[in-house]
């Protein structure tokens, strides 16, 4: 009997030691857990978990075997930032319902649950959404999103029926709840400064901000979140933003234009120069190019250049906007100059920025009716 508790005790301690040596804890796992009712046997639930930068860093794709149930687990070697579900029922061909989860950290323990037709909606605990304040928010938003979503239906039908009417009644209403959106995710985070969702928020919006915003926003965090990763990425923005802001000197960039010429900071010298980044793609920008082309034939002749940095993949789409919405003035491509869009942390599309014949950058900004023409009307009156 002794000697068969020897073995018995040998053979445990033998797997314990397996295990350590080639096992890793669930606690040391991001894990995902879905309890929706309706979740059918078949069915299918895909997770891709992005970094930072938006870019895949572990996924996988989930049978669900257990009525109402599913569950990923998975060690990370990196920070996540998020998590996009994509839910399959077997039984439809209909394009996939989807959610998207922000991730606290790697070893955040997700439980999603509610109904699975209402999959983008489902309650989610744990992680940052542990936090009363932070659920409350999320549910508040997922309710302007349960609108979009049936007001962007609704748009559709309206254009399927040829409902002009229709069409610019559910235009107005998109744009509304998109700025409800916006400025319920501003409220949160000026509202909520020691809350580290609301760096997390953050991390992402300052880069559609000003810069002044943006430093006002970082100083008024508190410091334990201004030290934390997101507080650190806000940082960084600022750091790299305040090289190319107003009183900035212009940094030293080249590009090949769209004749195969070379343009250069050294050729601005003595000039007033605009350069304004853009896209064939970008209604904003579309939108924009009459009162470009007005000031810019206004101003040519008073020491005016204007020089055209395009963010675009179709190089046959970018040459037919420039005819098309009459551009006259100089231009570069900048998908074949990443660095320079890199240089002037360009994020939003479209952005400004003018300098001075001394090449001291006057005005940097997205907004052109408030930020740059009457900084440019003033300098050159």
């Amino acid at each position: 009997m002794i000697e068969m508790k020897r073995v018995v005790n040998f053979l445990a301690c033998a797997a314990a030691l397996l295990c350590l040596s080639t096992c890793t804890s669930s606690s040391d796992k991001l894990a995902i857990r879905g309890e929706l009712v309706g979740l059918q046997a078949g069915d299918t639930i895909v997770v891709r978990i992005y970094d930072f930068e938006r870019q895949l860093v572990a996924g996988d794709t989930i049978a669900v075997t257990k009525k109402n149930r599913f569950y990923f687990e998975r060690a990370l070697a990196q920070a996540p930032y998020s998590a996009s579900l994509y839910y399959f029922p077997a039984d439809t061909m209909l394009h996939p319902l989807s959610k998207t989860l922000d991730l606290s950290s790697a070893t955040d323990k997700l439980k999603l649950r509610g109904n699975a037709a209402d999959f983008p909606y489902a309650l989610v605990d744990g992680g940052f959404y542990a936090d009363k304040t932070v659920k409350e928010y999320v549910q508040m938003v997922d309710s302007i999103y349960k609108a979009v979503t049936l007001t962007s239906d609704s748009m559709r039908q309206a254009r399927l029926q040829n409902d002009t009417a229709g069409q610019k009644r559910l235009d107005a209403e998109y744009l509304r709840l998109a700025g409800q959106l916006e400025d319920e995710e501003a409220a949160f985070i000026r509202n909520h400064p020691d809350v580290m969702y609301s760096a997390y928020l953050y991390a992402s919006v300052s880069r559609w901000e000003t810069l002044k915003k943006v430093q006002e926003q970082y100083e008024a965090f508190a410091p334990e979140l201004q030290q934390s990763a997101y507080g650190e990425r806000v940082k960084q923005n600022i750091d790299k933003r305040a090289v190319v802001a107003a009183g900035a000197q212009l940094p030293d960039f080249t590009v090949t234009d769209i004749d195969g010429k070379s343009i250069s900071t050294a050729d601005f010298k003595g000039r007033y120069v605009l350069l304004d980044f853009w896209g064939s793609w970008c209604s904003w920008c579309r939108k924009a190019s009459p009162k470009l082309v007005k000031l810019y034939n206004e101003y040519k002749d008073k020491n005016l250049l204007v020089v055209g940095l395009a963010w675009d993949t179709n190089h046959e789409s970018w040459k037919k906007a420039i005819k098309n919405d009459g551009l006259t003035w100089a231009h570069a491509n900048l998908y074949d100059h990443q660095e320079v869009k890199d240089l002037f942390c360009i994020s939003a599309f479209p952005t400004y920025v003018f300098a001075s014949p001394e090449g001291v950058i006057l005005a940097n900004s997205s907004d052109f009716d408030k930020e740059i023409e009457p900084v440019l009307r003033e300098a050159l009156k």
